[in-house]
């Protein structure tokens, strides 16, 4: 057994971090059980149809195994003492042919399956999983043996950790996609570099930035500007980051460089540390973040025109959908004449409707109105 626990033990913990979580575990599973199949099946709630499959198969296999899924969900689930709410974690079952009712007998000469070995793991979380390991009675020795049980209790401790790694590392990518979309909601860029100033990662909004605006370009791993005062600016605030970091001064603040002028697209850069990971360390590791913002470019999530926004502007102010449009646009920055005709509405209209907004949102001018409705959640997508 220890030649092929040596072997999977790494594809278990690998699997975590894989795209399609455990593809290579249950290939590699596969081949060292001979088996014809091997399914992991990752519970994620009472639903269960929000159940993930990933599976490894015999070359040529033509099974519609997501049909036969749904035929023992329907049909055999019910009345089966190994589905998935009645297992414990641990437990490593078989399912021989020759023990099934006829219905599963049936089920299983129709496809041509022998004998099932499954196993069951869950992390704290909640996620559980399971993995079936099938062989068909064309199999020169379709019995698991107890080498291939100890093996599959041997794996079963180091599937539940990856497991938890894999719930653990799913929660980030969440905090990630939440804080990522606020940013970019609000425009803002963000470019990590290396200790030796290399880019590791540009966000969706630098991304865009970078396209559009001809003056800066991602060159060989390197945010190049066009003007070369800007540059070499932005080279001393680079290395000043990165020398700071390597002295462990925290005091080190952000350095702004402005790229363009007042007749060109004109974009700020902030370059500034990143957090410093006590344990993490690495060439890929972020030393320096550069946040981007395209200062010629017009507000559009902030735009009336987002009918979601006026919505929410006016449930969140108790205003009506005129007073919320006019809101808007003010906080857009629009003067009381430009937003009442943009409004198509006179400007003593607008002026009236503006007075029941300060009421209302308990406020003395346009500069409240801006910093508080845009402070406001009602912008988020």
């Amino acid at each position: 057994m220890n030649g092929r626990f040596s072997s999977l033990i790494g594809h278990v913990y690998e699997g975590a971090s894989e795209a399609v979580p455990w593809q290579a575990f249950v290939e590699a599973l596969r081949l060292a059980l001979d088996a014809r199949n091997v399914i992991v099946t990752l519970h994620h709630a009472d639903d269960e149809g929000s159940d993930i499959y990933v599976m490894a198969r015999v070359p040529g296999d033509e099974i519609d195994w997501a049909a036969v899924e749904a035929t023992y969900r329907a049909e055999l689930m019910m009345d089966d003492p190994l589905r998935p709410d009645l297992m414990e974690p641990g437990q490593v079952s078989l399912v021989d042919r020759s023990t099934t009712d006829l219905k599963k007998h049936a089920i299983f000469e129709q496809i041509g399956l022998s004998q099932t070995l499954r196993m069951c793991v869950a992390e704290p979380s909640g996620i559980r999983c399971w993995v079936d390991v099938i062989r068909s009675h064309k199999h020169a020795e379709p019995l698991f043996t107890e080498a291939d049980l100890a093996l599959m209790h041997a794996l079963t401790p180091h599937l539940s950790r990856a497991l938890g790694l894999y719930a653990q590392l799913k929660r980030q990518e969440t905090e990630k996609a939440i804080y990522e979309s606020m940013a970019e909601h609000f425009g803002l860029g963000c470019v990590l570099l290396n200790d030796q100033g290399e880019v590791i990662l540009v966000n969706r909004v630098a991304a865009s930035i970078i396209e559009q605006r001809p003056g800066i370009a991602v060159n060989k791993q390197r945010l190049v500007l066009s003007d070369r005062a800007a540059q070499l600016a932005l080279n001393d605030a680079i290395a000043a980051v990165i020398s700071a970091r390597w002295q462990t001064d925290a005091s080190q603040g952000g350095n702004l460089i402005r790229v363009g002028d007042s007749h060109d697209r004109l974009v700020g850069l902030l370059v500034y540390p990143a957090p410093l990971l006590r344990y993490y360390r690495g060439g890929q590791s972020p030393c320096v973040v550069v946040h981007l913002s395209d200062l010629s470019a017009s507000l559009e999530a902030l735009r009336p025109s987002q009918g979601h926004s006026v919505s929410r502007i006016a449930q969140l102010f108790n205003l009506t959908r005129q007073e919320a449009t006019l809101a808007l646009l003010l906080a857009y920055g629009n003067t009381l004449a430009e937003a009442a005709q943009e409004m198509g509405i006179a400007e003593i209209a607008a002026r009236n409707y503006s007075k029941k907004i300060y009421g209302k949102m308990g406020i003395a001018g346009q500069a409240d109105l801006i910093r508080l409705t845009l402070r406001s959640i009602a912008f988020l997508r």
